[in-house]
């Protein structure tokens, strides 16, 4: 069987969108289409069936906001009372709000590559790996839930704790090749004279930790390894804030 993911929008789905039979087999045929379930969906008659192909549209698009909704929004309608999907859903909705509401600066840090892109430069995962490990982590917000791709990654035993901080270490170094705007304190301890290799070991620390249910800063781990000061992390700090309220000015 094929593995064929379509483009959007679909030319054959387009076609043949009213066409209940031949969309089953267009899926059947194993095309990962969400242009083809999205049409199942306004097709079935039975509300669970058109949760599963709204399910299945949107593990297939998990950066979809609109998707996401449109599943909770029938998850509400099968079972009102479903606190987990009404807290999704008032999440899903104030992250599409803030999308059409970005300062410039935030589109331009948008652009810069993902995680998940990189790992897959580094092969480190293949492009397979990578759209199952997102289809993944949109299951795991669907539910209510947050887990980082990072984690979800080392989790599912894709790429190892060093592989993830080697990937944040390359995006860093790419942002700051495109002169891309700071993000997290370790960018900011950076500029200000922290090696590297040593962001890159306390960056590998804390992920191992995160995997034993331990919750450890980054601040604090590089603290602990006497590697950076207070004074310094809080110096990095205020300009993070400060940097970060200049956006909305």
């Amino acid at each position: 069987m094929n593995d064929i993911r379509c483009p959007r929008p679909c030319p054959t789905v387009a076609a043949m969108r009213h066409d209940f039979h031949a969309l089953r087999n267009h899926l059947a045929a194993g095309h990962r289409c969400v242009d083809a379930w999205l049409a199942l969906a306004k097709l079935v008659t039975v509300p669970a069936h058109r949760l599963d192909c709204l399910a299945r549209a949107s593990a297939l698009a998990p950066d979809d906001v609109e998707l996401e909704i449109a599943y909770l929004e029938q998850r509400l309608n099968i079972d009102p009372g479903d606190a987990e999907a009404a807290g999704a859903l008032r999440a899903a909705r104030a992250r599409r709000a803030l999308i059409g509401h970005k300062p410039r600066l935030f589109k331009q840090m948008d652009a810069s590559p993902t995680l998940g892109s990189i790992l897959v430069q580094m092969g480190a995962i293949t492009p397979q790996e990578l759209e199952w490990l997102l289809e993944e982590q949109a299951a795991i917000r669907r539910r209510g839930e947050q887990m980082m791709f990072g984690d979800i990654a080392v989790a599912r035993g894709k790429v190892t704790p060093e592989t993830l901080a080697r990937a944040l270490m390359v995006q860093i170094q790419q942002r700051v090749e495109n002169d891309g705007a700071p993000r997290a304190l370790g960018e900011y301890l950076i500029a200000n004279g922290l090696p590297p290799e040593r962001l890159e070991q306390a960056l590998t620390e804390q992920i191992y930790l995160r995997r034993i249910g331990r919750r450890e800063t980054l601040g604090e781990i590089l603290l602990r390894r006497r590697w950076v000061t207070r004074d310094q992390i809080e110096r990095a700090l205020a300009q993070q804030r400060q940097d970060a309220l200049s956006l909305f000015r």
